[in-house]
């Protein structure tokens, strides 16, 4: 995929990844985000590529660390460029790398995330979770979700974020 030109000077995006596991019973796991911009929303397992690291092995630490899932076999799903402005941050700019799990993976019994990030896990069905609306596309576009496109457009609206694939210039 190519990416559109910044301007000269301009900030780099935030190299993020996250990761679609699915768990049992035709669940998807999310976890509830206790900081950052999407505090309060449930999410996919995410969060920023370290210095040195790929995206895909964020996405499986990442994964492991927030939901205690071990990812087996990944496949690359998309790269989406989200832009947003917080009250308290200011703008910001994430690339976001999504990777398929290929094989179920469940949540370990007993398994407590870090609580200072994340509130909780779920393994849930697409039907009973209300994810943020960047992963509702995320999950939309994969064939996993059927979310109400205009639901999800007045969501990224309400809460300030535009949304493309990383290849495309025109947000969602």
């Amino acid at each position: 995929m190519t990416t559109p030109a910044r301007p000269s000077g301009a900030p780099a995006p935030l190299l993020t990844a996250a990761a679609i596991a699915p768990g049992p019973d035709r669940t998807l796991t999310f976890v509830l985000q206790n900081r950052g911009v999407f505090a309060g929303h449930w999410l996919l397992p995410g969060g920023r590529v370290r210095e040195g690291e790929s995206a895909e092995q964020a996405a499986r630490r990442e994964a492991a660390e927030e939901a205690g899932v071990i990812l087996g076999p990944l496949a690359p799903t998309g790269i989406y460029d989200i832009r947003g402005r917080t009250g308290e941050s200011g703008p910001f700019w994430f690339r976001m790398h999504i990777y398929r799990a290929l094989r179920p993976c469940a949540v370990p019994e007993g398994f407590a995330p870090d609580p200072a990030e994340i509130g909780g896990v779920c393994q849930g069905h697409t039907r009973d979770v209300l994810p943020h609306p960047t992963d509702m596309v995320v999950l939309n576009e994969a064939g996993l979700a059927d979310y109400d496109p205009a639901l999800v457009d007045r969501l990224l609206t309400a809460d300030g974020v535009a949304m493309a694939p990383a290849d495309m210039a025109v947000p969602r």
